[in-house]
This record gives structure tokens, C-alpha cells and sequence, in this order.
């Protein structure tokens, strides 16, 4: 008679080994040992917002601080440039880009903020306009506090907008406080190029706006009156409400890694009808103003 033991523990074996398998399949994944996607091979990486530490506050995620330094005119018209310094900017999309490249600057407050229309609050302090340089003879204009509301829609590539902005507020000291109203009228297109430092694009915005004012605005700051010209030895001149100026700006940013970039922008402004016509702007000034700044950021 032949034993069949070695088979029945050969089988048993088996057996075991195929659950000891089967069980280890079954493991749930948290008791496995997981290598987490690597970013460098990653095909679907986080998006950079995603990567942002949790103590960011939401207003400073995916977005730049650092400082830029620049130049600027030293008010319309003068052809004189100073020196400037301020906050990095945002060009990541059109709204964003909307607020460093406008040529009417002021503090822009959304009250609503939609994905595709967004509208607020504005103000601004208009310095003051000494009686010198290409003013000379002409009268000194003193601050005033300007404030409006704008309103801009569109998607993230493109953009229009609109912003209102007028006297509100002046000490009652100042005999010749700044005053008027102006309204501008802007687009603004964006468009991502090719990728760099830790695989983020290269950000381009672009801007073109118009600007209108009215009477009061341009007759002060434009317009030469009787006793300014006797003053100025130049002729007397009233300028009447209507454009006052166009301007083009582009802001670029070139991403150093994930998190550190360089920007900067470069922008004209061209006075137009009665603001060139201007004699003072005509025979001591310049009917074009250029603009621009470089800097560092970290980007959130």
C-alpha cells in the first residue's frame, strides 16, 4: 500500500501560503508602506495654491509680496521723472493685472467679487502740484481727497473695466484744493508663456485705457487763466471737458522657483485735445509721460 501523507501536507502548503497571500493583498492601504507621488514625475501636479502652507492667510494665497522700485512722472504733463518705490504686484490675470497698470491710480475695495464680475469702492489723495518747473507762474494746486467706485468683468485672460473718481474732501484752509471729476474706461489682456523656475509660467499682462474729465478738472489743471498768464508770459487758455489722456502698460513676471519671482512693468501715458494743448504743456512740459518699475517677490 502506498501513503498519500506527503501530498495532503504539500496541498495544505499550498493552502496556507495562498492566504497568507491573499490576506496581504487585502491590507488596507494606511498599513502599507506608500511612496507619495513625486513632484518631478508627477503628471497631474497640485495646483501651486494647493501647495500653500496652512498658516497663509486667504487673501495672501497665490499671490506676491516684495518691493518694487520705478519712476514716474511727477505730475502729468511735467516730463519730469522721480523716483518711486512700492508693494510687487499681481499679472496672473487680467482683474489682477486691472489695478498696477491703470494710469488713474487710487485704492480699489471690492464689494463684490465673482468669478466674473467684480465692483467696488475707490479713493485716492491727489498730492499737491507746486508752481514750479513747468507750472511755474501758474497756480499752486493743494491736495484733495478723491473717491468713486469702479466696476470690471470679463474672465481671466481678458477684462474691461470702468472707474469713476471725484472730489470729496479738502481742508477749508486750502484757498485752491485739487477738484474735479474723471472717468476711465480700460481693457486689460493676459496670457500665461512658457514655464520656468519651479515649473510656474511666465506671467504677461497687457493694458490699454482712456481717461475723460470734466470741466473743473480740466480747467485747473490745464487751463491758464488771465493773472496766470500776466504771471507765466504765457497765453491765456481754457480747456473744456472731454479726453484728457490714453495710456498702454504691460507688466511681465519671471518665476525664480515655486515661490521667489522678479516683475516689473513699463507703461506711456499721451495727454490728448485740450490737456496737450496746454501752453504750458506745450512749450515747458511733455504731452507724453512714461512709467515703469522693477522687483522681487515671494509669491505665497
Amino acid at each position: 500500500m502506498v501513503s498519500r501523507a506527503p501530498s495532503k501536507l504539500v496541498c495544505g502548503g499550498a493552502f496556507v501560503g495562498l492566504a497568507a497571500l491573499a490576506m496581504a493583498l487585502s491590507t488596507p492601504a494606511s498599513a502599507q508602506t506608500v511612496t507619495l507621488r513625486d513632484p518631478a514625475f508627477d503628471l497631474n501636479p497640485v495646483p501651486s495654491n494647493d501647495n500653500t502652507a496652512p498658516w497663509v492667510p486667504g487673501f495672501l494665497r497665490g499671490r506676491p509680496l516684495g518691493l518694487v522700485v520705478g519712476i514716474q512722472p511727477s505730475f502729468e504733463g511735467s516730463g519730469d521723472l522721480i523716483p518711486t518705490y512700492g508693494l510687487a504686484s499681481d499679472y496672473s490675470n487680467a482683474f489682477s493685472a486691472r489695478s498696477p497698470l491703470q494710469t488713474m491710480g487710487s485704492i480699489d475695495i471690492p464689494l463684490l467679487d465673482m468669478p466674473m464680475l467684480k465692483m467696488g469702492i475707490a479713493g485716492n489723495l491727489l498730492p499737491e502740484i507746486k508752481a514750479e518747473g513747468p507750472r511755474e507762474g501758474l497756480d499752486r494746486l493743494l491736495p484733495s481727497i478723491t473717491a468713486g467706485a469702479w466696476g470690471s468683468a470679463g474672465v481671466e485672460t481678458l477684462s474691461v473695466d470702468v472707474k469713476v473718481l471725484g472730489q470729496v474732501w479738502a481742508p477749508e484752509l486750502f484757498e485752491n484744493p485739487r477738484e474735479g471729476y474723471e472717468a476711465q474706461f480700460g481693457m486689460t489682456f493676459y496670457t500665461p508663456l512658457g514655464r520656468l523656475g519651479g515649473g510656474r509660467n511666465v506671467d504677461l499682462a497687457v493694458r490699454a485705457d482712456v481717461t475723460m474729465a470734466d470741466d473743473a478738472y480740466m480747467n485747473q489743471h490745464f487751463g491758464i487763466s488771465a493773472s496766470e498768464a500776466a504771471a507765466s508770459g504765457l497765453d491765456a487758455f481754457t480747456a473744456s471737458a472731454g479726453l484728457k489722456s490714453m495710456g498702454v502698460g504691460a507688466g511681465l513676471v519671471l518665476p525664480l522657483s515655486r515661490n521667489f519671482e522678479l516683475q516689473g512693468k513699463v507703461g506711456v501715458t499721451q495727454l490728448l485735445q485740450d490737456a496737450a494743448a496746454s501752453p504750458w504743456v506745450v512749450e515747458r512740459g511733455e504731452s507724453t509721460d512714461l512709467n515703469g518699475n522693477i522687483g522681487f517677490a515671494f509669491r505665497f
